[in-house]
């Protein structure tokens, strides 16, 4: 039998696990030597045409699952379950191979992504760590960003704006006489304070509101400083400040919302920053890496010819999908759902789009 390339050789055993046993992302079979155990790792258990199966190979195998896992191959019978998984996955490769589908689009696709996936891995990421991230940048990205961990108390409130005193009292009684606590579902006949709003307010962007404010510190300059000042002194939510004379008008307001503030220092946060700047980093030097790579390669790109894809946006496509789900990874058959890998076969992790 003919020898293909080994790339090719590996992509098909990849895509025929994926189609014929139920997987989604296999790994290549590993022949280093395994751990050590009871035996010479290089001794052959099986043999599939020229594949050979070895001690060592079934032994990593079962000892990259989990201890629940590994516990049910302590028998020779078990032993010889896994191995027919092995030798399973060798003849239904082999026949596919005999019938041309190591030359297929997407079984190439999937050698591809394979590759990159084992490179990004060894060559690139492995390179890079969390922990290399300076001192000196977490503590500028922390001095730079107080917002993210130091934030004052607010308070949320809604108001009813009127130009006279004597409607801004009636409103006042009727917020007043409002549960604090809204019902979840309120009926028709139970009134809510944007009712209130709704019927006295004499500010029309109020009223499409509800009367909401949003949130605000102590310090904010957003409203008159009488009604910052007039709600927190409101203890509880559901309170209700009397009507207060503003440049707007009479005014009432009701606490919807406390938001405590919160002090985090840069010890407790440091792992957070170093992440982040992590994720840039790697970011940026994946993003130069390839922008290297593409200078040392011969492309074309003809956009005349780029204007001709057609995308069907219709709906129930083989490549359609809910908002916010991913399509089809390339390299597996639309509609093919993830599957689980064959026993001892560690999951690949997914191959980054263009970014680790």
């Amino acid at each position: 039998m003919r020898t293909p390339h080994p790339l090719v050789r590996f992509s098909l055993l990849t895509v025929t696990a994926c189609l014929a046993l139920g997987v989604s992302a296999c790994n290549k079979r590993t022949k280093g030597k395994a751990k050590s155990g009871g035996g010479d790792p290089s001794q052959v258990v099986a043999k599939v045409d020229d594949a050979v199966i070895t001690v060592g190979e079934v032994q990593e195998r079962i000892n990259k699952q989990s201890p629940f896992v590994r516990a049910r191959y302590t028998t020779n019978e078990k032993k010889k379950e896994f191995l027919d998984s092995l030798i399973r996955f060798e003849v239904m490769a082999n026949e596919a191979e005999r019938r041309g589908y190591d030359k297929d689009p997407e079984v190439l696709r999937v050698m591809k992504q394979q590759m990159i996936s084992k490179f990004l891995q060894k060559d690139f990421e492995s390179k890079l760590k969390v922990e290399d991230v300076p001192d000196a940048d977490v503590e500028k990205y922390y001095k730079e960003h107080p917002a993210e961990f130091n934030q004052k108390d607010e308070v949320r409130v809604s108001e009813v704006v009127v130009k006279d005193k004597g409607k801004a009292d009636k409103a006042f009684a009727e917020a007043k006489a409002l549960p604090k606590t809204p019902p979840v579902t309120p009926t028709p006949d139970q009134k809510q304070f944007k009712d209130i709003v709704s019927k006295y307010s004499d500010d029309e962007d109020a009223k499409q509101r509800g009367g909401d404010l949003g949130f605000f510190d102590k310090d904010s300059t957003r409203y008159p400083k009488p009604i910052v000042e007039a709600a927190f002194k409101l203890a509880e939510v559901g309170d209700v400040a009397p009507p207060m004379k503003t440049d707007k008008g009479w005014v009432v307001i009701r606490l919807t919302q406390k938001r405590p503030g919160f002090n985090r220092p840069l010890a407790e946060v440091k792992r957070q920053i170093q992440q982040r700047l992590f994720r840039d980093t790697r970011t940026k030097a994946m993003d130069n890496f390839v922008a290297e790579l593409k200078k040392k390669s011969n492309i074309e790109v003809n956009e005349a010819n780029l204007s001709k894809v057609v995308i069907d946006t219709g709906a129930g496509g083989p490549m359609s999908g809910a908002p916010g789900m991913p399509l089809t990874p390339p390299g597996m058959a639309p509609g093919m759902a993830p599957m689980q890998p064959p026993p001892g076969t560690p999951a690949m992790r997914p191959v980054p789009q263009g970014k680790p």
